[in-house]
This record gives structure tokens, sequence and C-alpha cells, in this order.
């Protein structure tokens, strides 16, 4: 049921993905004064907003009430569904990233020359329509990334109206339309437009004006607290990041018991494993006579990873890097694919050339574009039907990004090119060897530059300071000082 509140009784997530934009910002605020409310915004039962947040700012500057549909968020992570609503309202494939057919000045231009609406809330009236008869009016426009996307948002407990014009042509939901035909529903809302508005002018101002944001800081938080790998994502044998350099095959061919001497006679007695996720591999090479740092700020048991946990993890790190406990091999594994900004993974190389000795060698692996998952992400369906974890959708700002896991925890999943990871390498190493592995890109690197102490005490200071959905990590001073007493200089 939708009500018609005053936007001042719906309070915002302070994690909501956006940032205002004021040009988008007036954009929507002149598509409401041209066509109104074509479709509800949406919260929880504690009237946090979901979907709709621009749109209730630029009805409050208007002085409208704003149409509100209040609901149970079933348990997802609000987080995700705010991601989803995004995807699920407009009808996206997999790959669309923008839809920029006509430029911002020249929407408002046009925007600007129409009448304002005399019906401000079209979507308090609507249309029980014939679903196989849309479907048979529309199927040109069918697109499974949109209907995947309508299922993801539909098991959150929302049902979003479609928007049709007068002779049913879908202008908005053909995703939606697709989900309830899945869920063999005879009939679905439709919001009807007036002849009189032009039905593209509608679909592009819907699609790019829901389209177009970029990471909030708090937002940004969230995808780092979320990076912890996943309770099934346990693992019984060494991945690819201690393996290619042993010019091994597959992983699960490899067995560390027979190569043992071999192992340690290339990596050494002593290695550090960053980002070690369940400490699944570091258990592995301690049975064959390795000694093993780890260090992972967020390790999980399969709930989300707490502060305190946090803290601690960090603190028995620091207490080796104080004592000066030198490295023979430095591996980052898998991490990199899930640390989600490239300043992020500046930060990490810059601590693990800073930890590295002249006789470190620092070996690297993370998924790159040829992974069968990327290619999921760029050409396949996207949210998938048989497992709701494949929820994603790329992102524009970097190539070979995708934001998945929609339904749970939201988390960003990196794939490199080879010539990214030579770039993020040689920033800190003097000697960077690139290769393959499976399908995974590598780095062999050795020779750490001279320590940048700035870069460094920036590393720390985001390192030491990691977000946790309690709090921060809050070890900065306790970083520098640890690293201030391991390379014998002030910070």
């Amino acid at each position: 049921m939708i009500e018609l509140v005053a936007p001042s009784s719906l309070h915002g997530d302070t994690r909501n993905p956006r940032e205002t934009d004021p040009d988008r910002l007036e954009l929507i605020r002149l598509s409401l004064q041209k066509f109104g409310f074509l479709l509800p915004i949406y919260a929880t039962s504690e009237r946090m907003l979901l979907s709709g947040h621009q749109r209730s700012t630029a009805a409050d500057d208007l002085g409208w009430l704003v149409p509100v549909v209040i609901g149970q968020k079933n348990g997802c992570d609000t987080a995700g569904a705010n991601l989803t609503f995004n995807r699920a309202t407009n009808d996206f494939a997999l790959t669309d990233i923008d839809h920029s057919r006509i430029s911002a000045a020249d929407l408002l231009k046009q925007l600007a020359s129409l009448s304002d609406t005399e019906n401000r809330y079209p979507c308090l009236i609507t249309e029980r329509r014939s679903v196989p008869e849309l479907l048979t009016l529309n199927f040109e426009k069918f697109e499974r990334y949109a209907a995947n996307a309508a299922r993801q948002l539909a098991s959150y407990g929302f049902q979003m109206p479609i928007i049709v014009s007068a002779e049913g042509e879908v202008i908005n939901g053909i995703g939606r339309l697709q989900d309830a035909s899945a869920r063999q529903e005879a009939e679905i809302d439709c919001v009807v437009l007036d002849s009189s508005i032009d039905p593209d002018l509608v679909a592009f101002a819907l699609n790019r004006l829901s389209m177009d944001f970029q990471f909030s800081e708090p937002f940004r938080d969230i995808l780092r607290s979320n990076a912890y790998r996943r309770s099934r994502q346990r693992r019984t044998s060494l991945g690819s990041g201690f393996l290619f350099a042993l010019g091994a095959g597959r992983c699960k061919d490899f067995s560390p018991g027979r190569e043992a001497a071999r192992m340690r006679s290339l990596y050494g007695s002593r290695v550090l494993d960053f980002g070690a996720g369940h400490g699944d591999e570091a258990k592995i090479l301690r049975k064959i006579g390795l000694k093993v740092t780890t260090f992972e700020p967020y390790k999980s048991n399969g709930q989300k990873p707490c502060v305190k946990a946090g803290r601690r993890t960090a603190r028995r790190f620091l207490k080796t890097v104080a004592e000066g406990q030198t490295y023979s091999s430095i591996f980052l594994a898998s991490v990199l694919n899930s640390v989600p900004f490239p300043g992020d993974r500046d930060h990490i190389v810059t601590i693990c050339a800073a930890l590295a000795s002249p006789e470190t060698v620092l070996y690297a692996a993370a998924r790159s574009c040829k992974d069968p998952n990327w290619r999921e992400c760029s050409v396949g369906i996207g949210l998938g039907t048989t497992a709701a974890r494949s929820a994603r959708f790329i992102l524009k700002d970097e190539p070979g990004t995708a934001v998945s896991e929609l339904n749970d925890a939201p988390k960003i999943q990196k794939f490199f090119q080879p010539s990214e990871f030579e770039r993020l390498f040689k920033q800190r190493f003097g000697s960077v060897e690139i290769g393959v592995h499976i399908n995974n890109v590598t780095a062999i690197c050795s020779k750490p530059l001279q320590i940048d102490r700035k870069a460094l005490v920036d590393a720390l200071s985001f390192e030491f300071d990691l977000p946790y959905p309690g709090g921060r990590m809050g070890l900065v001073c306790e970083a520098i000082q640890a690293f201030e007493k391991r390379l014998e200089v002030q910070l």
C-alpha cells in the first residue's frame, strides 16, 4: 500500500551508496514537476529509505508529499537492497553502464519546455493488466538480466509496478514484467502514461537519472568491510598464489607433501601471508615445515568481521613487525581481488614493500579478466537464477570491476589485466616479473625501492584504521610505532 507522507517523516540511509549531485538533483526535481511520481519510493518498516533518497529531497524542495511503500526488508542487507533497487528500477542489460543518448544539458532543456503536470502522483492509480498480453506486445525488449534483478528485489518483499503506454508498450519495468511471468502471475500493476507525455523522454529520464551515481564515502567503507572471505570459501588445497612460481598446474592436482622440499627451497623458511583469509593455506604451509606469519584484519567464521577481532589480529601482526621479523617470501595470494579501490591496493603494496628486505621475494596472484567469473559479469546473465550470491553488476569507473553479492553484504571484485598488475607493483619494487597461471595474473617482485615515508604513513593510516560494522580498527599510532622500530626511522 502506498502512503502519502511528508519527506521529513522518512530518514535516509547514512550508508546510501550515492553522493548527491546538484546538477542531477535539479534534473530529478524538474522531472517530478513534469511527470510526477511515476513510481513510489520505498522504505523499511523503520521508515529508512531504501529507494528514492534523491526524489525525496527534490520533493521536499518542491513542498510536496511523497508516495512511499513501507515494508519489511526480510533480513536483507540494506546496502545490497539499495543497489538492487538501482538495477531493478531500470531496464538494464548486464553491460549497461551508461544511458547517455542525450546530454544532461539537452535533457534539462527538453524537460523545461514541457508544461508542469497536474497529477503529482500517477503511481497512486494503477491498472491491472494481463501479463501474457503485455509479454506478447513487448517480447523484443526481453532482458534476462533485468528480470533477474527484479527477482532479486522481489526476494526482499517488494513488488514494483511497471510503466506502460496506453497501448501497452512497456516504458519502464520489462524485467519486472518478465519476473511476474516467471512467477506465473496472471496480471501486474501498471502505471499508464497519459497520451500527452512523450514515452521516450520518460524512459530516458527514469533510466538516466537513476543510473548516474558515485559511491559515497560511507558506502565505500561498507564495501571495504564487506571484503572478508565468505564461510563457503574454504580451501583444502593451495591456490595459484602459492603455486605459480613452482610451475604447477591445477591447484587440486598439486601435493604439498610431495613437493615440500622444493617449496622450502624456493620460499625459504619464514613467509608472510598478507590477507590470509581463513588461514587455510597457512595451515598447509606449516604442515610442510614453513614458519608462517599471517595478517587478516577481516577474518570471519561466517559472520561479518568485528572490530574487536580485527584489533586482536592486527596487534599480533604488529608485534612481529616491531620485533623485526624478516621474511624470505611474502604472499599476496588472492586478496587484491577483494580490495575495493585502487588507492587501497596501493597501500597494501606499499606496506608489503616496507616489510621486504633486499632478499625478500613477493609472490602475488589475482584473478584476471580471463577468469570465468568476469566473463559472467561482463557478458553473462549477471544475476543468476540458480545462485543468489551471483548477483552483481559492473562498474564504469574502473575497468574489470564489479559489485557482487548484492543479496548479502555487497563487495567489490576486481579482475586485473597484466598491465594493471605490473603498474601496481612497479611503484614499490625494482624487479617485477608478470605472468599468468590458469585464470590468474601473477607477479614475482624483488628489490624493494627506497621507502617513501609519507606514502608509508598514508598506507598505515589506511590499513590500521579499517572500518568495521561496529567502528574502526583505531591502531594507526601503534602501527606507525611498530614500523618505526622495525625500520629504525621516524615516520
